[in-house]
């Protein structure tokens, strides 16, 4: 686990001033790898690395790499898991290598077997190819985008960084915040897709290729995986079976490394089969919980009880309470490189802090809802399929009696689960899956933050709306069943840019390379080729592994068990330990730049401190954009 920085200019050399600002720039990443700083440069192209030692930890490892004729340069940010599998072909095939390190068998595959190789490494990365003959540079994103990669492209060539704050620490140019993708963070909680908060700047969409040479750049697609594509003939129990094979490889892959090691324990459905897996291949392996001092919010007495039945000896348990929230909350904020609202982002970065004491990798179960339906909105696809028919005015009465349900602070209240599912409707297929996730509605956006087109804010998509990318994204998959459109939304928008985000920006505040075995090349396109029935039954989610877990013997009240979100009560604290936090936050004069209405703002915070209605998303996206626009006084609005 690394960190990434380069510079490529075509038309004029890169000077004294541009090599400090790049050096400069690399060591901001030094928290993604504090063990060695490399670079390689000519008059035009200069390539930067930061090192987290996991595999050969020796220096002849470090990067930048050269192949042995001299011609490319290579720099890469993460890890394939079967480099061994690999290096083993290439040696078959003539090939010798210096180190034992996965990054030269990237290299020489890469050389060797060119754009096939990113489908057969089984892992994650962003990567950086320089070919110092034809001055072609390649810039390369992971399957799933478990790696972040930023561009921005010169008139001249390119600019890229593992982090936003590389970027944004050069002069080349007055920085501004982009509109569009800031309204579509109010929604979300986070910049999905291509988005970033800058305007220029964007990020390498997952399966993507940018290539670059002195006649322009272009995007090429190297991978994707459709549900319901190539559908398998199947019966649970050969499922099951092959489930088993898959994952228990994606295991013992998974704990390769030459450092301490050990699973994220919740005590969720997830993260227990990761634990019985690894625990399969390691005896020994060691897990690490959180237990929270709020207890409708703490999951440690299930990590408890899965550590206890696959008898793991060693297991660390380090306590979540206010005072450490406040901390963790504070840490996050003065640290924010991207706007990310996730309140589990503050649970991942206490966590790795803690963990990092025992291990330099941690093992997650990132990436099982996604694969098997495990969210909420499966639930309700039979009950948006017939509301899908009713007309317009109706879904007007029916969110006026969802705010009729009595407000509380509870997670997935009632209340918040109706309106969050009425938010969707009406729209487009396409446009529903957002709206479901949002955190406020297309009609209360347009008062939030008025001055947009009315296109922008429409709930039926098309040129020019909010969500145009879903629609385009999902044009592919249109009159395939739901449960497929809406697995393959969250596995292209919510997992890289949600999920995978905060687990890799938390975890590298404390560098701690954290891996996801459910996230597998081979056993992705296995889920994807798994007939809808195998994942889901009517409310019954995530079927299979549910099935896998039982036949591992995890405890029944573990298989059984509703998804708890890796969180802490935000509602709650906001109108207690964090209220003075927020009232400075939302309130400030510095909003007044034509973002928001912040008359709209107050009238949010006053029904949330009364109890009205629980809007703590909404009021904490507000809070993280403001934080992190602290951080980066000197930027502008478009």
């Amino acid at each position: 686990m690394c960190g990434l920085f380069g510079w490529v200019s075509y038309k004029r050399s890169l000077g004294v001033a541009e090599l400090t600002q790049c050096r400069a720039a690399t060591a901001l990443l030094a928290h993604r790898g504090p063990d060695y700083q490399g670079e390689w440069f000519d008059d035009h192209t200069y390539m930067g690395h930061r090192r987290l030692s996991i595999i050969d930890l020796s220096a002849a490892a470090n990067q930048p790499v050269t192949d042995p004729s001299g011609r490319h340069i290579f720099i890469y940010n993460g890890e394939a898991y079967n480099y061994l599998e690999l290096r083993a072909e290439l040696e078959r095939e003539g090939c010798t290598f210096q180190t034992d390190s996965d990054t030269e068998v990237f290299l020489t595959a890469l050389l060797r077997w060119g754009r096939k190789t990113l489908t057969r490494v089984d892992g994650m990365f962003a990567a950086a190819l320089h070919d110092k003959t034809t001055g072609e540079h390649l810039l390369i994103r992971d399957p799933l985008g478990q790696k972040p990669l930023y561009y921005f492209l010169t008139p001249d060539g390119v600019i890229y960084a593992s982090e936003l704050r590389a970027l944004l620490s050069l002069n080349v140019q007055r920085w501004k915040i982009d509109r569009d993708a800031f309204l579509r963070y109010l929604m979300m909680g986070n910049y999905g897709w291509e988005d970033s908060p800058i305007v220029g700047i964007r990020k390498l969409l997952p399966g993507c290729c940018l290539r670059i040479n002195r006649t322009g750049a272009r995007i090429e697609r190297y991978w994707d995986s459709f549900p319901g594509r190539d559908e398998l003939d199947i019966s649970e129990a050969e499922a099951i079976a092959e489930f088993d094979k898959l994952f228990d490889a994606s295991c013992m892959r998974s704990m390769r490394a030459d450092v301490p090691y050990g699973v994220f324990l919740s005590g969720g459905i997830d993260s227990s089969l990761v634990a019985s897996y690894c625990r399969r291949t390691n005896p020994a392996v060691r897990t690490v919980s959180v237990a929270m001092s709020e207890q409708d919010y703490d999951e440690s007495e299930k990590a408890a009880t899965v550590n206890a039945r696959l008898g793991i000896v060693e297991h660390h348990t380090v306590t979540m309470s206010r005072e450490s929230v406040e901390r963790s909350l504070t840490d996050v904020l003065v640290s924010l490189d991207e706007p990310h609202a996730d309140p589990g982002y503050v649970n991942t970065h206490f966590l790795a802090r803690s963990a990092r004491r025992h291990m330099v990798v941690g093992l997650a179960g990132d990436g099982g809802d996604e694969l098997f339906a495990g969210y909420a909105p499966f639930a309700g696809l039979g009950t948006a399929s017939w509301l899908r028919h009713c007309p317009a005015p109706l879904f007007a009465v029916l969110r006026a009696l969802a705010r009729c349900i009595p407000a509380n602070d509870r997670y997935l209240s009632l209340q918040f689960k109706a309106q969050a599912f009425l938010q969707g409707f009406p729209a487009s297929e396409a446009m529903r899956f957002p709206l479901w996730l949002a955190s406020i509605g297309m009609e209360e956006l347009q008062r939030l933050c008025p001055g947009h087109e009315e296109v922008f804010f429409s709930r039926y998509g098309g040129e020019g709306a909010i969500f145009g990318y879903v629609e385009n994204m999902l044009a592919s998959l249109q009159g395939r069943p739901l449960q497929q459109q809406l697995l393959y939304y969250y596995q292209k928008v919510f997992l890289p840019e949600f999920v995978c985000m905060h687990t890799d920006r938390a975890a590298m505040q404390s560098s701690l390379e954290v891996r996801s075995p459910f996230l597998s090349l081979p056993l992705i396109e296995f889920a994807n080729r798994l007939p809808d029935r195998i994942k889901r039954q009517g409310s019954e989610l995530k079927l299979l592994l549910r099935r896998v877990a039982a036949r591992q013997g995890l405890p029944p009240e573990i298989v059984s068990q509703r998804k708890q979100g890796f969180t802490f009560p935000l509602a709650r604290w906001l109108k207690t330990t964090l209220r003075g936090r927020a009232d400075e936050l939302l309130m400030s004069g510095e909003w007044e730049e034509g973002l928001i209405d912040r008359s709209m703002v107050q009238r949010y915070l006053d029904d949330h401190m009364a109890g009205r209605r629980n809007n703590y998303r909404l009021l904490y996206n507000l809070m993280v954009f403001h934080a992190w626009r602290r951080n980066y006084p000197s930027l502008e609005v478009a």
